[in-house]
This record gives structure tokens, sequence and C-alpha cells, in this order.
């Protein structure tokens, strides 16, 4: 089973089936349709996951905002961060990579069984209007959910987004958008994902639009962001961009992995990563949603999410790494980011 809620929408998505679709690559995915998970490594051996079945649509009951099983930490791994960020900012110091993502779990217990998911679901849809909710059962691989703020690539037909979102800040929801103020350092990691992702792009579609770096509310947190608005190239023999359709695997093989969520140069940040951060990051930062080329795609980056499997809850969160960032600071942005999933528990 999964069911998911798209952004600002007051319905949720479900679909049912008797098992789980499993792929080795993303090129498998072409002529299918359903709600996919792309962990975020194909290297690291975990499939992609296609959920296959008529889409129904499903009422979100209203839930309260407060948590009623209140999760007990079990694991932090600050001295296992501390190490792997010892050797990010080295790399990034000896001017071997312009930027690098460092990302970390957290374990907790919680005896959430399906109807305490189902209600952790429901409360995410209160909590998280802006956000992208999904919540996923994988037979004897227990559940996933998440709430992520960061579309890879959404649209239909000859009109595609995509976007760049980098720089994390946590402040009260009352401040106001136009009286934050970025710092240097976030607003440059900002500036290297837009860069990569016009870049990226570019073999593949027009843009016709961009919009930003503006400020946009995720939750408790902050972010800056750049939206691009795309459509197919022209073909040779007809300059009319209507007679051609934009290929979404093309797209997302270019974009996936995100600067956002590895780093630049990307294939050499990912081998770094892969050596260095010490754990198996599975299918956060992969990318979920619902594919589907002949109608809308509605996929996202896998961010704010958590595995949950008997009473172990593991919480995944990460943020970019520039030559000047501060461990402390690094740390503080992993925990305001776990923390989306913990008000729902």
């Amino acid at each position: 089973m999964v069911i998911y809620r798209l952004p600002y929408s007051s319905e949720a998505i479900r679909i049912d089936g008797d098992s789980v679709t499993r792929l080795h690559s993303i090129d498998e995915l072409r002529g299918r349709k359903g709600f996919v998970m792309i962990p975020y490594d194909l290297e690291a051996g975990h499939d992609i996951l296609l959920f296959e079945g008529v889409p129904q649509l499903s009422s979100i009951p209203q839930q309260s905002t407060s948590s009623h099983q209140h999760p007990t930490l079990a694991t932090q791994n600050p001295t296992q961060y501390a190490t792997a960020y010892s050797a990010f900012i080295n790399a990034l110091q000896k001017g071997e990579f312009k930027k690098l993502v460092l990302s970390r779990t957290s374990e907790w217990k919680w005896n959430g069984k399906e109807d305490k998911l189902m209600e952790a679901f429901y409360r995410a849809c209160s909590l998280y209007p802006r956000m992208m909710i999904y919540l996923a059962q994988i037979p004897g691989e227990g559940a996933w959910m998440g709430c992520t703020p960061e579309i890879l690539v959404s649209g239909s037909g000859n009109h595609y987004r995509t976007m760049a979102l980098a720089g994390t800040m946590s402040v009260p929801e009352t401040m106001p958008v136009k009286n934050i103020v970025w710092s240097d350092k976030n607003r440059k990691e900002q500036e290297i994902v837009a860069d990569y992702i016009r870049e990226s792009i570019t073999p593949y579609a027009r843009i016709i639009e961009e919009e930003g770096p503006y400020t946009s509310r995720a939750g408790q947190l902050v972010h800056l962001k750049t939206e691009f608005h795309l459509a197919p190239m022209p073909s040779e023999m007809d300059h009319s961009i209507f007679n051609s359709k934009l290929s979404i695997l093309n797209l997302i093989k270019a974009l996936h992995p995100t600067p956002a969520v590895c780093g630049l140069p990307a294939k050499e940040a990912a081998a770094f990563i892969r050596e260095n951060e010490g754990y198996d990051r599975s299918y956060y930062s992969g990318v979920v949603g619902m594919l589907d080329e002949e109608h809308e795609t509605n996929l996202f980056v896998n961010l704010r999410c958590g595995h949950f499997l008997g009473d172990k809850t593991t919480l995944y969160a990460g943020g970019g790494i520039l030559k000047d960032s501060n461990l402390g600071a690094e740390w503080n942005e992993t925990n305001w980011k776990m923390n989306t999933i913990l008000q729902t528990l």
C-alpha cells in the first residue's frame, strides 16, 4: 500500500496492490506507471520499487497536531558524524569539490503499528500543507514515510518543472519572508545547485522560464528556491514544440542525484560520499512519487523521511557542506530536519 498527498491538496491518493514490482534500472520504468521509489545510489544494491494499481482518492481526516506516542531516542551517532564531517571539510578545503552533502541517521524507539503510522501520515498532512507527504508499506521491509518540499520533475505533456532547493534556516513561522536575511554560505550553496540544474537539463529541454531565487517555507524551516519551467526541444524536422514531448526518464537520469543531496562534481562527489559518509542511505535522498508519462508525473526528492521496521524508526537528514561550513551549525540543521518527522509521531 502507498498513500500520498500532493502539496496544497485537500485529498490523498491511495494505491493498494498485492505486491511491489522490483526493477534494477531507470530505463526499466519506460512505459510503466505507478508510485515509484528510486534509491539514492543505484549501485548500492537497492531495487527500484514500483507500486502499481488503480489510484483511488482518499479523504484526509482531521488529526490533532500534538503527539500521542512520544518516541524515545536510541542512537544519535555524533562521533561518526564528526569523523565524516572532518573528511568532507578537508576535501572541500583542498579544492577537490565545490560542494558535498553530508547526511546521517538517528534511531528512535516507537511502537507505531499500521494504524499509528496512518495517524502520523494524516498528522503530517495537517502540519505541512506545502509539502508532499507519503507513506509506503513494503512487504517484509516495514514502511517509509516522508515530508518533502523538493520537486525533482513535475508536470505533463509539453510543460514540466524542476527546482533548485538549497540553503536552510530555522525561523519562527510568524517572521515575514521579506525579513529573512540569508548568509553568503546559503546563497552560494543555492547558486551551485541552480547552475548544475541549468546545465544538466539543457540537452533535454528548453528552459522557458526561471523564477528565483526566493525564500520558500517548509514547516518550521525556510529554504532558497529557484524554479525552472521546461518545454521540449523543437525537433530538427519540425520546429514546433507541440509535436514533441519531454522524456521523463531522461530528465530523471540527468537530475538524480542533484547537488542538493550529493555534491559537485557530481560523479566524483557520489563516489566520495559512498566511501566516507559511513552508512547506506537506502531510499533517503532518492526519488519518490507518481510516474505517469501519458498523463501527469509528480516526482519528489525523498527528504525529511524515516524508515519504520518493528519498533525501530530510523530518521534521515543531511545538509550541504562548503569549505567555510561549521560543524555545530550543520549538526543542528540535521536535527531541525529530523524534527519534521518526529512532530508527526
